[in-house]
């Protein structure tokens, strides 16, 4: 069963982080400290969301998303998006150097934030959704 309360603690963080990603154009290395957090809060609340209903366990934090939209919890677009920021997160985590920052800026203003809002919101849904065990096929 989904924990509510985490899954709204970790909901109000994403939120705050995009909302930082949002605001003034924060300068590189801010963008890739909030585009990191904010991948990281959403790759687990993906896992959270596995765990809790029983689906396979992914691969990688890429195919978390691709669990979800197997589970019918995404729309594959989105889930692909999602999948996009994952691998954003693992490029800023492992290859810190190789990051292009201009790249990185116009992939969250070019639906990176829209992704998030749509993300977020369908994890909101889930949760607050009566469960019976098994994903809200909507």
């Amino acid at each position: 069963m989904v924990d509510q309360d985490r899954v709204r603690r970790l909901l109000g963080m994403l939120e705050r982080y995009r909302t930082l990603l949002a605001g003034d154009a924060p300068d590189p290395y801010r963008r890739r400290h909030l585009v990191q957090t904010a991948a990281q809060i959403c790759i687990d609340l993906a896992n959270h969301v596995i765990a809790s209903d029983g689906l396979r366990v992914p691969k990688d934090y890429g195919d978390a998303f691709r669990v979800l939209a197997e589970a019918g919890v995404l729309d594959p677009g989105l889930a692909e998006h999602m999948v996009s920021l994952a691998g954003a997160r693992n490029l800023i985590v492992h290859l810190y150097a190789e990051v292009d920052d201009e790249r990185l800026a116009r992939a969250v203003r070019e639906g990176g934030l829209d992704s998030l809002s749509a993300f977020a919101a369908r994890v909101a849904a889930l949760a607050a959704a009566p469960r019976s065990g098994t994903p809200d096929r909507d």
